[in-house]
């Protein structure tokens, strides 16, 4: 008796990928929820949000938004410091950077610092 092999997945469209993600990013909605959850959490990471739009705009005015999946968003609080700036609080997780041509997935990156001021944004491509 020989084996039978399941055919092969069809790959799941990048765009598919998107509007799930997008489905689950900081909107009002997101952030009431996670707001009930844990406040300081919603707020550092709309406080994230806004830091790194207006960077990115500063540089790329094509950049229309940034949408934070709040689902696979981890915050870890911190006691460390980066040069002269303690920081309380990191946010790691996946974002999606909407321009005027794509949205591509990418990790995101966020230093908090005391009184929850943002000291760093940052974003790779996965």
């Amino acid at each position: 008796m020989s084996p039978q092999v399941a055919p092969p997945l069809a790959a799941p469209k990048p765009e598919d990928a998107l509007k799930s993600r997008a489905e689950q990013t900081v909107t009002e909605e997101a952030l009431k929820d996670a707001e009930a959850q844990a406040p300081g959490d919603a707020e550092r990471a709309a406080a994230c949000k806004a830091h790194a739009l207006a960077r990115l705009k500063a540089n790329s005015p094509s950049v229309d938004d940034i949408l934070i999946d709040m689902d696979g968003l981890t915050i870890a609080k911190a006691d460390t410091t980066v040069g002269q700036e303690k920081i309380t609080a990191v946010l790691m997780g996946e974002a999606y950077i909407k321009r005027d041509r794509s949205d591509k997935a990418h990790r995101f990156l966020c230093l908090v610092g005391e009184n929850d001021k943002v000291v760093m944004t940052f974003f790779t491509t996965r």
